[in-house]
């Protein structure tokens, strides 16, 4: 049904012709305006996007549409396979829902519903609930070919320093790079790293037991007991990979005494808190955010359904793992009603933001304030991980943990995981949050890249030579003879 056919490329091209011409119809206003710099005599790009994936995409377009030409995006994965979809996703489908908008940047032919149309035709997507999977990541490599962005793939940043001029990034290959600002679009593991309990990793054998976000090879599970630590979204990815897979029994524990099924992001998709959650008080930001930790995210409805079906899934409330172990042959789970053997685990547990754990930004550790240090949490919260989020600005911007004590650290902006808390939660990771976040991130990187030429308008303006009208033949000889003769005058009177 979703095949790509020849009608169906022919399709797709006169839609990126469309796409455009659009944006050549809202190209007024899109020249570009930055004066050039340079760094030792080469050219300095004038942001630096790291990640490549939907985030990198929406915010490239977004100042591509402002007149911020000189960019460049950089991504550690190869061309085409830049974030999850196609690496260690396992959701059939996108849990977003499909008329979800915010990465076209207002151009209707550029959305997911254009592409999902030419593509498969009307039927198919009015037939859909949400977006397949992989139907998403053709559509974001069909985007970056129409928005033509300057992006260089299998490219990874190892250093990230910064001062008063500007930025200096290191890369794997030894190489070096300047730039003026640069914007982390790295997602939900950019700030941190997915994380794994202690007691499964120190206690096992690593060919034993994996995280949900790892690449396996799932024929490996045909006739295994697998279980499952956590019961949200990526838990029954999991699970219905294992199944389908032919796994003897999954199983799937989590502490709680009820499943998690409230799909609340959603509710808090809207023109309201999308534009506003900023300005929220520190107090609420970090309630909600509590709140938000407090539950898992919904599992997509047809991955829920079609674990269930199967009479070798089980799901296990009230059940925490108290100890893990290894006897030679099989896995040893301690739990409160006894102890439970299975040939394989899987950590299901999530995202630890932290950026002490990304040695890329040591330097923006060491001098960026967090929210530990403005914030006095709660009874019961003093020693919550969310203490070690960055403590942004409200324009995704990091700040100093001292006043004057890191220059040019307000140049790198987080529009990752790590601008969660302090932009209210949704911030730069779900798709509906870049309607408005790309726009608010834009807004203060052109202010920046602005207010740093201001002394060189009238210089500039001093340049232009070339006439805003055309004069009519009669009177351009007019005002040559009237140029001829107040030359002759100011000629008499010197």
């Amino acid at each position: 049904m979703f095949d790509l056919d020849l009608q169906a490329v022919g399709r797709l091209e006169e839609l990126k012709s469309r796409v455009r011409r659009e944006m050549e119809i809202l190209s007024f206003a899109t020249k570009s305006w930055v004066v050039p710099t340079a760094s030792d005599m080469a050219p300095m790009p004038d942001v630096v996007i790291i990640g490549a994936g939907q985030s990198g995409l929406a915010a490239g377009l977004e100042l591509k549409r402002r007149g911020v030409t000189n960019i460049l995006l950089l991504d550690a994965s190869p061309e085409g396979y830049e974030g999850v979809w196609e690496t260690y996703a396992r959701n059939y489908e996108i849990r977003s829902p499909k008329d979800i908008t915010g990465m076209e940047g207002g151009i209707a032919s550029l959305a997911i519903e254009s592409y999902v149309i030419a593509r498969c035709g009307q039927d198919a997507w009015d037939g859909m609930k949400r977006v397949p999977r992989t139907i998403w990541m053709d559509y974001l490599r069909w985007f970056r070919s129409c928005v033509d962005l300057d992006i260089r793939n299998e490219t990874r940043v190892v250093d990230i320093d910064y001062d008063a001029e500007g930025v200096t990034l290191s890369f794997a290959d030894g190489t070096d790079l300047r730039t003026r600002q640069v914007i982390l679009a790295t997602g939900m593991d950019g700030g941190g790293r997915w994380q794994t309990p202690d007691h499964i990793q120190q206690s096992l054998p690593a060919s034993v037991w994996n995280h949900s976000s790892d690449i396996f090879d799932e024929t490996k599970l045909q006739d295994k007991r697998v279980a499952i630590l956590g019961a949200g979204a990526a838990a029954f990815d999991v699970a219905v990979a294992a199944l389908d897979a032919g796994a003897a029994r999954v199983d799937m524990f989590l502490r709680r005494k009820e499943l998690p099924m409230r799909d609340v992001i959603r509710e808090l998709e809207n023109g309201g808190y999308l534009v506003h959650a900023e300005r929220i008080p520190d107090a609420t930001k970090w309630e909600i955010s509590r709140f938000m930790s407090g539950l898992s995210q919904a599992p997509a409805e047809h991955h829920f359904h079609k674990a269930c079906a199967h009479d070798n899934f089980n799901i296990h409330l009230g059940s925490p793992w108290s100890e893990v172990s290894w006897d030679g042959k099989e896995i040893v789970i301690d739990l409160p009603q006894g102890k439970w053997r299975c040939d394989h685990i899987f950590a299901a547990t999530g995202v630890r933001v932290d950026m002490m754990l990304r040695p890329e930004l040591n330097r923006i550790h060491e001098k960026a304030a967090l929210w530990r240090d403005r914030f006095m949490p709660p009874a019961g919260d003093a020693e919550s991980p969310r203490l070690n989020f960055p403590y942004l600005d409200g324009a995704y911007r990091f700040t100093e943990k001292r006043p004057g004590s890191a220059p040019g650290l307000d140049r790198v902006y987080a529009f990752n995981a790590l601008a969660s808390l302090s932009m209210g939660g949704l911030a730069a990771v779900s798709i509906g949050a870049f309607r408005f976040g790309a726009r608010k991130l834009a807004d203060a990187v052109t202010q920046k890249l602005f207010e740093e030429q201001i002394d060189k308008i009238v210089p500039y303006l001093d340049t232009l030579h070339a006439p805003g009208v055309t004069v009519p033949e009669n009177m351009a000889a007019k005002l040559a003879a009237e140029a001829q003769r107040l030359a002759r005058v100011e000629l008499i009177d010197a």
